[in-house]
C-alpha cells in the first residue's frame, strides 16, 4: 500500500510538472496588444516570453525583462524594471492565436497592458 502511495505521488507530481511546461510551452514567442484606454501607458507593446523570462518593449521606448512561473492556468510575473518590484498573479488562456490575462493581484502598472485586450501571437 505504502509503495502504491509513492507510486500516485510520483506519477501526480509528473502530471503537474508536464501541464505546467505544456502552458509554458504555449506562452513561448512574442505577443502583441494596443492599449487605447490607460492614459499615459496608451500604445503598442510587444511581449516575448521564454522558459522563465519575458520581455516588453512599448511605446515611448519602454523597454525592460522579468521572469515568471506558471501553475496550472496561474502566471505570477516579477518586473519588469524598478517599478515593478511586487510580484503580480494573473490567470491567462490561450486560444489560438490570443492570449488573455485576468488579473487576480498587482499593483504594477503592467496590469493595464496585460488586461486591456487580448494579446496576439506574431
Amino acid at each position: 500500500m505504502t509503495r502504491l502511495a509513492g507510486l500516485s505521488a510520483l506519477v501526480l507530481t509528473l502530471l503537474a510538472l508536464l501541464t505546467a511546461t505544456a502552458f509554458g510551452a504555449s506562452l513561448s514567442g512574442t505577443w502583441v496588444t494596443t492599449v487605447k484606454n490607460a492614459g499615459f501607458l496608451n500604445g503598442t507593446y510587444h511581449i516575448s516570453f521564454h522558459p522563465g523570462k519575458f520581455t516588453l518593449t512599448g511605446p515611448y521606448g519602454l523597454n525592460g525583462q522579468g521572469t515568471y512561473s506558471i501553475s496550472g492556468s496561474k502566471i505570477t510575473l516579477h518586473g519588469p524594471g524598478s517599478k515593478c518590484t511586487s510580484a503580480g498573479t494573473y490567470t491567462f488562456s490561450e486560444s489560438g492565436s490570443s492570449l488573455t490575462f485576468h488579473k487576480i493581484h498587482d499593483s504594477c502598472p503592467r496590469a493595464a497592458v496585460l488586461t486591456a485586450h487580448a494579446l496576439k501571437r506574431t
